[in-house]
């Protein structure tokens, strides 16, 4: 078991490798590999100076993500942080700063919503959706983009429905998000005014549907915060804008990096595909895993020590999880980097794990099956435009999204 000293130490973060590592393009950093032979419980420095312990093998990360001794509420003065400020990550009245009672009541309340039943009953609109976004590619006709035109607008139009936002502005929320998420390259300045708009617009739509209630998601926050009050006022703002954020900017990058491999090269995957649709749930399962979100990254801080398999986490020490770090763990895959439809592994533990384990994880596979089917029935002959190492990305601190997909059928 490897220690990582007394938490004097660990606030020495100035000579720590610096966090996340750069990405080339699709390919996850080697140093995650490289870490999981050399150094598997290491230290790193995150973007905001803080130091924190960095997980990369499979049975570190699932076991830190079962504790509820590493904590989500990274608030206070002398938590660690992912990034400078502002950031919603130091927000206390978002779900994922919640442990406890707390966070089980934010849960309760918008969990039916989100179950597996719901996520079946919303297919048909999804799939609907898909070949409205479709019919406007073909209508407009190749080449396109296929992030802007289909991986960000399907779920940003699906969350907008569910919630009960207009559709007509859901291409505000793609800047909202990335700034929300740190999804992005902005200055701080720049990201705190994207977010106050974003608030401020969820502001007006709150005071809007409260004088005249409609029956959707958004109308059932209210109803906790104004009934029963269950919610805050800033609790019920936080969480409508935060589902807005997380419903679309993490499902369309894992959407946008799934296709960016089916397509790549001599399109074998999607033409295995193609010849037989019935593995496309089982596709969705593989790509996650193997494309991961790139540098999206959970961090947790100790609030006593915890031992975890690879060794101990001292009380008031960081862990940094980055949701592609473990994926390619042979232990827990054999053959990590290849693409294996076939496969009989582990979850991936993309969406977390233990009581934080995503709450829209049913309706994200619902969305990126149905779109990824849709896409195979209606431009089988779909393809890239440009050499992989072209495409683009943000570079965002916590989700690198893909910034464009040129592709023509």
């Amino acid at each position: 078991m490897t220690d990582t000293g007394t938490a004097a130490d660990a606030g020495r973060a100035g000579d720590l490798p610096a966090f996340p590592f750069p990405s080339p393009s699709l390919t996850p950093p080697a140093e995650y590999a490289e870490r999981r032979a050399a150094c598997p419980f290491g230290q790193v420095r995150l973007p905001s100076g803080d130091p924190a312990i960095l997980l990369v093998t499979y049975k570190d990360v699932a076991a830190a993500m079962a504790d509820p001794r590493l904590s989500h509420d990274l608030t206070g003065p002398d938590a660690p942080r992912m990034t400078a400020e502002p950031s919603f990550l130091q927000d206390p009245d978002i779900v994922l700063n919640k442990d406890g009672e707390d966070h089980l009541r934010l849960r309760r309340i918008i969990a039916a919503a989100f179950t597996p039943r719901r996520a079946e009953r919303w297919k048909p609109v999804i799939a609907q959706i898909a070949d409205e976004l479709i019919d406007e590619l073909e209508q407009t006709g190749p080449p396109a983009d296929l992030v802007g035109g289909y991986c960000f607008a399907l779920p940003v139009r699906i969350i907008c429905r569910l919630l009960g936002v207009p559709e007509q502005d859901a291409l505000r929320f793609r800047v909202w998000s990335n700034a929300f998420s740190a999804g992005a390259q902005m200055t701080p300045e720049q990201t705190a005014a994207e977010v106050a708009a974003f608030l401020a617009y969820m502001t007006e739509l709150i005071a809007a549907r409260r004088a005249e209630p409609g029956q959707d998601l958004i109308d059932d926050l209210i109803a906790a915060r104004d009934g029963a009050d269950k919610l805050t006022e800033q609790e019920l703002l936080t969480l409508a804008t935060g589902l807005i954020a997380a419903g679309n900017e993490t499902t369309a990058t894992a959407l946008s990096r799934a296709l960016a491999e089916l397509l790549d090269g001599d399109r074998r995957l999607w033409q295995r595909l193609l010849d037989d649709p019935d593995q496309v749930p089982a596709a969705v399962d593989e790509l996650l895993r193997y494309t991961g979100l790139s540098n999206s990254t959970l961090l947790r801080m100790a609030v006593e020590d915890v031992d975890l398999p690879s060794g101990r986490v001292l009380a008031g020490q960081a862990v940094a999880i980055p949701s592609n770090g473990a994926l390619r763990d042979p232990e827990a895959y054999p053959a990590p980097d290849t693409i294996d439809f076939d496969r009989d592994a582990p979850p991936t533990l993309i969406f977390g794990g233990g009581p934080h384990y995503c709450l829209g994880a049913h309706l994200a596979k619902a969305e990126l099956t149905v779109g990824l089917a849709a896409l195979l029935r209606r431009l089988p002959g779909l393809r890239i435009t440009v050499p992989r190492d072209e495409l683009r990305f943000s570079g965002g601190e916590i989700v690198d999204s893909m910034v464009a997909l040129p592709v023509a059928w």
